[in-house]
């Protein structure tokens, strides 16, 4: 207990002592884990509305006249790519195209209804609305598809295709270099203030070696305010992640209602990752400290 009362003592004296780097470095620290924090949030809120869009995504593949409908459902389910398959008749194919149609129409407006008696027999053969599991595999699976004997016909949207896989691409991109960028400035200015905390002491490092003080006495005073001031500086992050987020949520919410199913706004999940967020900083402050007083003491406490 008196060791940890000393320990504690001199943790105080150093974060009174050198409280303008103190203060820079929480500032800097809530800011960077809230960039990090907010980025990461937004790619979560990005990969979930692609992975909905995804879902979404289908191809139609309208089978040739005399195949085997059963065969052919048996073979496209066996493909990797596909995440889910439903076959349509002829007669539900032409109620899905009469229901569309009527819908499009103006109120009284029979020219669609005139269209399909003109149609005579039913010529849509039976066909699958295909579900894949991503966007990047659709062009795959629309190659495989068209190669098919029993396929006539393949469907799709290319061009959203195309867009939604670039999309996902870019975003990931974007986070991880957010992330890599946001984790190396924080720890390069917790691993700068413990320094200069450090080399102010030297002197006073030296004698306490030089009179039995241990290596571990000296080096977690210096440990413990870097995780600190990053466990704080985590804390006001997170402050500031709950003042900011839930806010843009309503907003976004409210003025696009489209995305209401795709952002992420379930209070449990935010705290969650809120407490995540508190842990990284305060590990993230603990290492880089470690570091920086392991190789002082390193220095500090060699023979000349």
């Amino acid at each position: 207990m008196t060791t940890l009362k000393y320990v504690l003592r001199d943790m105080g004296r150093l974060v009174v002592n050198h409280w303008v780097l103190g203060l820079l470095t929480l500032i800097t620290a809530a800011v960077m884990l809230w960039i990090l924090g907010m980025t990461t949030l937004f790619s979560l809120n990005v990969q979930n509305l692609l992975s909905r869009l995804e879902s979404e995504l289908t191809i139609q593949a309208y089978v040739k006249k005399g195949s085997d409908v059963e065969s052919v459902s048996k073979k496209i389910q066996s493909l990797d790519s596909v995440y889910a398959l439903k076959a349509y008749s002829p007669a539900e194919s032409l109620a899905r195209l009469q229901e569309k149609m009527g819908s499009q129409s103006p109120s009284g407006d029979s020219s669609s209804a005139r269209t399909l008696d003109l149609m005579g027999d039913n010529p849509i053969p039976w066909n699958f609305e295909i579900h894949v599991r991503e966007a990047g595999q659709v062009e795959s699976l629309v190659r495989t598809l068209s190669a098919m004997p029993e396929i006539e016909d393949v469907v799709y949207a290319g061009m959203v295709v195309q867009r939604i896989s670039a999309l996902s691409e870019v975003s990931s991109h974007v986070a991880l270099i957010m992330f890599v960028l946001s984790v190396v400035i924080t720890a390069l200015v917790v691993y700068n203030t413990i320094h200069i905390s450090l080399y102010s002491r030297r002197e006073e490092i030296g004698i306490m070696y030089l009179v039995g003080a241990t290596r571990t006495y000296i080096a977690t005073p210096f440990v413990l305010e870097g995780t600190l001031l990053a466990f704080l500086g985590a804390l006001i992050a997170v402050a500031g992640i709950v003042l900011t987020y839930f806010p843009s949520i309503v907003l976004l919410q409210s003025n696009l209602p489209f995305l209401s199913t795709s952002l992420i706004g379930d209070t449990h999940i935010i705290g969650r990752f809120c407490i995540l967020l508190a842990g990284f900083g305060a590990t993230l402050g603990w290492v880089c400290s470690y570091l920086v007083v392991a190789r002082f003491m390193h220095a500090v406490t060699q023979p000349e």
